[in-house]
């Protein structure tokens, strides 16, 4: 076996592409996380349940703009440590990604289930989802991710990959695609009802089904860029993970993927801490009435 093959890494020219990529993309994470926090931290108004879930979401991305991005610019990109014995580097660099991503997808999933229970059960919500239920799924997103990446000290990442795929992609990705569904299916219902209804009464009902069908097809477009950004972002993770476990057997070939491939993966998926704020944040309306109010109070 060639030993040269394990220590091949990016190419000068793919690390500077990659230094500015993982540049500019934690900076515009840490600029638009940080005006949604302080957004939140100022307006009494804004600190909803649903919002709160929201915030959660903006300090995972927020961490991987201020902390993630710099430490993958330095070890993937100037560092590029080519001695193979230095595992416990890699198992460091594996810990923050497991983290990373599971704070990220776990907390997605919150913001989807709050959606879903918004819509489909609307005159219980604050019932079912109350401060203190809200509180402790936070708290139990941030423990397991934070929980999840440390068998990874004591067993090889390599044997944990499907668990892990399973927690942070398959999970999320099929809440995210359930949640899309009902909740497109509660709008394709009051769409129904409104067009169809001819009982007496129906003048009652349509007085406030208007507005409930826009906000059911306004959360429609939400999840479907969140389903639709979580897919581009991750699915290269899971594909990597999947050709890693089941095909690329020759450890040449492995540890290419893992050095020359595996950077421009995390690259795509970091990307979305960076793009989060404006699905979630920019298009909401009562956010940018406070950003609004916040820019004139600075001049």
């Amino acid at each position: 076996m060639n030993v040269g093959c394990l220590n091949e890494q990016p190419s000068k020219e793919a690390s500077i592409v990659l230094s500015l990529w993982f540049s500019l993309s934690g900076l515009a994470a840490v600029t638009g996380n940080a005006v949604v926090l302080w957004l939140f931290y100022k307006n009494e108004t804004l600190r909803t349940i649903s919002n709160r879930f929201l915030a959660s979401l903006s300090v995972a991305d927020l961490l991987v703009g201020l902390v993630i991005d710099p430490l993958w610019i330095a070890f993937r990109c100037l560092i590029q440590p080519s001695n193979v014995t230095q595992t416990t580097l890699d198992k460091f660099m594996d810990m923050l990604w497991i983290h990373t991503t599971a704070a990220t997808t776990l907390n997605l999933c919150c913001v989807s289930v709050d959606r879903f229970i918004a819509i489909r059960f609307p005159f219980r919500y604050l019932d079912i989802l109350t401060k203190r239920i809200c509180r402790s799924l936070i708290v139990m997103v941030w423990f397991t991710s934070l929980l999840l990446p440390f068998p990874v000290i004591f067993v090889n990442v390599e044997k944990l990959w499907l668990f892990i795929s399973l927690v942070t992609f398959f999970i999320p990705a099929t809440v995210l695609a359930v949640c899309y569904i009902w909740i497109f299916k509660a709008a394709s219902n009051q769409a129904r009802r409104i067009t169809g209804e001819n009982v007496e009464g129906a003048d009652e009902r349509q007085s406030t089904s208007p507005s409930r069908t826009i906000q059911n097809y306004k959360a429609i477009k939400t999840i479907g860029l969140v389903l639709g950004v979580f897919v581009v972002s991750w699915m290269p993770c899971l594909t990597l993970s999947i050709v890693h476990e089941f095909i690329a057997k020759d450890p040449c070939i492995d540890k290419k993927l893992y050095n020359v491939v595996w950077p421009w993966i995390e690259a795509v998926a970091l990307s979305s801490s960076a793009i989060n704020p404006w699905i979630y944040y920019f298009r909401n309306s009562d956010f940018r009435e406070a950003l609004h109010r916040g820019i004139r109070r600075v001049r």
